[in-house]
């Protein structure tokens, strides 16, 4: 075991203590073999999002070097795609050193009261260009003047990674709810709905992990890193919130968050 030879199972013996000792030893190494799974499959995945977008730069700007370098149309078509690879780089080397800081508690939030009906509706307004292009239809059903405490941006970044998450699981009727209320006098709760697939009951104490993925074969993610849920994760257990999901099999899913009111109602 301290060799990392992790698929070991402890054999009993005629002492109860040996026993009790080898079951607990065999449940550690399992745990520790799935972490070590984890791990491998976070590197491998990592690395490709990582070698996919230089692979790409290099072989457009290979292209304009050698081919559309006086095309000014196509030179512009290959300039597209590379600054495009160059922010989906960025963009994931940032959500990694991000959820690295978080998990680590060196990230100060800065909480105090805002306007989380505004925030909710900005997010939204980012995806309008996606939901056209995807003929999704996005509902809002959000009370008015909800003040919350929190950290602003990074209750921003919350709601975008899920509605991101649920732009990637819509169902036949193409659409997405989004709700915000007062739960109670003291809470506000907010609801990103999708009717899509759902998830299966075995993988869902996985789906926080950084890179989880139900289906092991590796498919690049379209729109972002990938690492959504572990930073929403990260950044509201720093909140104190109580967040989670409730779904079912060919049903859909509805992922939730709550923060305290600022408005004593």
């Amino acid at each position: 075991l301290a060799q990392g030879k992790y698929d070991l199972v402890f054999e009993d013996s005629e002492f109860n203590e040996v026993d009790e000792l080898s079951e607990t030893l065999t449940l550690a190494a399992g745990e520790l073999n799935n972490i070590e799974e984890t791990r491998k499959e976070l590197m491998a995945n990592v690395s490709h999002d990582l070698k996919t977008p230089i692979t790409m730069i290099k072989a457009y700007a290979e292209m304009i070097k050698d081919i559309s370098g006086d095309n000014k149309e196509k030179r512009n078509e290959h300039l597209d795609v590379i600054i495009t690879e160059t922010d989906n780089l960025d963009r994931l080397v940032s959500d990694m050193l991000d959820l690295s800081k978080l998990q680590a508690g060196v990230i100060n939030l800065t909480i105090e009261p805002f306007d989380l009906t505004t925030t909710v509706i900005s997010s939204v307004d980012k995806f309008n260009t996606v939901v056209k292009n995807e003929g999704v239809q996005i509902i809002l059903n959000c009370d008015p003047e909800l003040i919350a405490y929190g950290d602003e941006r990074r209750i921003n970044e919350v709601l975008y990674n899920f509605i991101s998450n649920a732009l990637k699981h819509y169902g036949d009727d193409r659409q997405i709810i989004i709700k915000a209320y007062l739960s109670d006098r003291n809470t506000i709760r907010v609801e990103i709905t999708d009717h899509g697939p759902g998830i299966d009951d075995v993988i869902l104490p996985y789906i926080w992990d950084r890179y989880f993925k139900a289906d092991k074969t590796y498919k690049r993610s379209q729109t972002g890193s990938g690492l959504g849920l572990a930073i929403n994760k990260a950044i509201l257990d720093e909140h104190h919130s109580k967040y989670g999901v409730i779904t079912r099999k060919g049903e859909g899913s509805t992922f939730y968050f709550e923060l305290n009111s600022a408005i004593d109602n």
